[in-house]
């Protein structure tokens, strides 16, 4: 490694500490150095602990401290001066980063890439459970329940952090495979959620069987496009094995009070879905729409732009045994109707997402 080089980091990110071990050891070689972060003790003592291996074995240990603000914000700015003092002893050529369970990659990869000029992001792998990723995708249990928030503010539910850790990761590991009996459908799965993703198999004693680090696959540029690209054509993939994924437009604004009452029949069956959505009585404001299991949530985006000749709606939803037809008549439902559009002052509609948005 000369001394104006880079050094490139692979960083691990998944529900599973479990399932993380033996992917970590694929992803370290004699000249890779890891620093491992576990959150077993966040909930009871308000730390996350970290340990520094390389193939020698352990080097160093210690624990950092987690307030009652944003946890993953805390570990971000704790994990940097650690990163950076590895990477100054120009003893390793290559970083493995294993983050806790509950932390996404996306908000570390752009604090490195920020932060530590010296490191470039080289892989962005993601291992995932095959016996239970959908019921992960599925449901609206929250990480607090399960004793994984990253402190007292994160409200995040487990599907939306799992489909967020697919979404951004370049390998995505499929662990216990050999214990699913429609491995085609993970597969597909994946690959609708992140056409951008490599899945890699891993055998029955997790190992992937491909390559999880030094891939030279983040582009930092692109990951971030792909994430804020909230609804387009480029996320609609051909179904196949039970996986279908719709893409759902329209020039009418919606009823605030009829997507109110619709969105459990909107995201029964769906395990993710994202887009942009324009509210009747908002008519100015780009309004995103994302769900994640049982859960939806609306946002404010700002102002529609003087570049977007039309303010629309537009919504990309991926489920699982998914009916196109009975979810875009859900959605249409909402829409304002010919004689609203015409008659109506849409300020004066009830809005239920008042204080929300």
């Amino acid at each position: 490694m000369t001394a104006h080089s880079k050094t490139p980091l692979s960083l691990l990110a998944g529900l599973s500490t479990t399932l993380r071990e033996p992917v970590l050891d694929a992803m370290l070689d004699t000249t890779s150095v890891a620093v491992v972060v576990d959150q077993d003790e966040l909930s009871g003592r308000g730390v996350l602990s970290w340990r520094v291996l390389d193939a020698s074995g352990p080097i160093d240990a210690g624990e950092f401290t987690v307030g009652d603000d944003c946890g993953a914000c805390q570990l971000i700015e704790s994990l940097l001066p650690l990163l950076e003092a590895l990477v100054a002893r120009q003893r390793w050529d290559h970083v493995v980063l294993a983050a806790p369970p509950a932390m996404e990659a996306r908000p570390l990869a752009g604090s490195l890439v920020a932060a530590l000029p010296e490191i470039v992001v080289d892989t962005i792998t993601c291992v995932v459970d095959a016996v239970l990723l959908v019921e992960q995708l599925s449901g609206d249990e929250l990480l607090d329940e399960r004793g994984l928030a990253l402190g007292p503010p994160d409200r995040r539910n487990v599907a939306e952090l799992t489909a967020r850790q697919i979404e951004y990761a370049d390998v995505c590991v499929l662990a216990n495979l050999h214990r699913n009996a429609a491995p085609d459908r993970l597969y597909n799965l994946l690959l609708h959620l992140n056409p951008r993703t490599t899945v890699v198999a891993a055998d029955p004693a997790g190992v992937p069987e491909g390559p999880v680090a030094r891939t030279g696959l983040f582009e930092f540029d692109a990951a971030e496009a792909w994430a804020g690209d909230l609804a387009s054509s480029d996320r609609v993939q051909p179904s196949g094995d039970g996986v279908t994924t719709v893409l759902w437009r329209s020039t009418r604004p919606m009823h605030p009070s009829r997507l109110n009452d619709a969105l459990e029949d909107i995201v029964s069956g769906v395990v993710r879905s994202r887009g942009v959505v324009w509210l009747a009585n908002r008519p100015t404001q780009r309004v995103r729409w994302e769900s994640a299991g049982f859960s939806a949530s609306l946002g404010m985006l700002g102002e529609w732009s003087d570049s977007e000749h039309l303010a629309e709606c537009t919504v990309v939803a991926t489920g699982m045994g998914l009916d196109p037809a009975r979810l875009q008549s859900i959605l249409d439902a909402c829409l304002l109707t010919e004689s609203e559009l015409a008659n109506l002052n849409w300020n004066d509609l009830d809005d239920p997402f008042a204080g929300l948005l």
